[in-house]
């Protein structure tokens, strides 16, 4: 076809049908899509003239995330940070999974972000990675919603409840160690206490026993830790497209645990405080409202992760730091031995006994210094933010990250030692922002 009319109902307003040659439309279609981008440029780019940070978007709609994220899988994480911070200071900008986001580094900027929550900035992971993770769960949620929602969990995760829970979690690793690990010239570590953790995770969420349903979110929770942390492409194939499908599977199983325990609870075959299932199920805020059931979902499928990978990686880790470390190891065996001396034949290890296992507990806190398993978070700026002579946009991303004083020699001496009883040397005198394995 080489010309096109208008429709006839423009003929009112126009007297006339015009028809046009192919140079026209090819002109008009320039025209337009030029009129476009200039329209969106200067309304996205108002605040261009503003001091901004230096540093670099990257490409078009990818920006910097493929060695972002490739950084963060490798063994060398920090260094995307370390070279963007010799290049253009502790503030920078960049672009990352779709939006421009300005990244903070140091104990001064870990401050201003972490202690501006909901004043200057709110918690905005970017939406590939929420729609995997949960929508609707509390990493979503901001002012009253995260109060409701941290107030439910709470009810089951504060200090008071996880002492109720204790004996229920020594038997589970008790029945553990005793199948798979004693009697074991060698033992893989990482599957093992992968395993141990999904178990016990399982068991106190939703009172799951059944080694085959353990099996089949324990696969789908891999795929999903995969993908969610892959370049965004929602194309089949892709590790990202795999992890949206397996989430929908989890949320199947999820939906039939939520239903069976309503079914349970209306009937009196389960209580309200049994597991955190229970918990979520019967909670209701000041004005009587209940969570969705999309909430518990996703609030479970948050939780799963958190609990699980960030806790094998620190359990594996430790004790790989152990082996290496054999002096540190001898003392915490020695502590662990003294504690024991204390425990009477069939009693279970105590709250108070934990909180004995000072030296242990030195341990963990320098394998998280050393290897923590979170590098960051993201914020986003809910007004323009001036900070070091530079203005942060409302709308954009903020980024902060622990690689940027974990390992740094004016904050921790010997950084790269593995020195537990810095923790007790140094401990009060540490700067403030400096030592943020899960963030404030």
């Amino acid at each position: 076809m080489n010309s096109f009319d208008f429709p006839s109902s423009m003929t009112a307003n126009f007297g006339r049908v015009v028809p046009l040659d192919s140079s026209a439309i090819l002109s008009l279609i320039l025209s337009a899509t030029v009129g476009i981008i200039l329209v969106l440029f200067f309304r996205y780019k108002h605040k261009s003239f503003v001091n901004l940070p230096p540093g670099k978007l990257g490409f078009p709609l990818i920006g910097e995330t493929i060695p972002f994220l490739q950084a963060l899988r490798s063994e060398t994480p920090q260094k995307f940070f370390d070279e963007k911070v010799k290049k253009f200071g502790l503030v920078f900008k960049t672009s990352l999974v779709g939006h421009p986001t300005v990244v903070f580094c140091g104990p001064a900027g870990n401050r201003l972000i972490l202690s501006n929550e909901n004043k200057l900035v709110h918690i905005a992971w970017p939406n590939s990675f929420m729609k995997v993770i949960g929508q609707d769960s509390l990493l979503s949620k901001t002012g009253e919603k995260h109060r409701i929602v941290r107030s439910a969990l709470s009810n089951f995760l504060r200090p008071q409840a996880l002492q109720i829970y204790m004996a229920k979690m020594s038997t589970e690793i008790q029945s553990h160690i005793n199948e798979k690990w004693k009697g074991k010239d060698e033992v893989k570590m990482l599957p093992l206490v992968s395993d141990l953790v999904l178990s016990i995770a399982t068991s106190l969420f939703f009172g799951i026993n059944d080694e085959h349903q353990r099996e089949v979110i324990h696969n789908l929770l891999d795929i999903i830790s995969v993908g969610q942390v892959a370049v965004p492409l929602d194309i089949p194939g892709t590790r990202y497209r795999k992890a949206l499908e397996a989430r929908s599977e989890l949320d199947k199983i999820l939906s039939d645990l939520i239903e069976n325990r309503r079914t349970d609870l209306c009937s009196g075959r389960a209580s309200s405080n049994q597991d955190l299932l229970s918990v979520l199920l019967t909670f209701k805020d000041e004005r009587g409202n209940p969570l969705t059931d999309k909430e518990i979902r996703d609030n479970f499928s948050l939780l799963l992760h958190g609990s699980h990978y960030t806790t094998v990686s620190v359990m594996t880790l430790t004790f790989k730091l152990l082996y290496s470390n054999p002096e540190c190891y001898e003392k915490v065996v020695q502590e662990q031995l003294e504690m024991l001396g204390n425990v009477k034949e069939g009693e279970e290890i105590t709250w108070k006994d934990l909180r004995e296992m000072k030296y242990t507990w030195q341990v963990v806190q320098e394998t998280v210094r050393i290897l923590p398993p979170v590098f960051g978070t993201f914020r986003k700026a809910i007004t323009d933010i001036h900070y070091d002579g530079y203005t942060i946009p409302k709308g954009w991303r903020i980024l902060w990250t622990t690689y940027s004083t974990h390992k740094k020699e004016e904050y921790f001496n010997e950084p790269d030692k593995f020195k537990p009883s810095r923790f007790q040397e140094e401990g009060k005198n540490l700067t403030p922002y400096t030592f943020l394995p899960f963030g404030a």
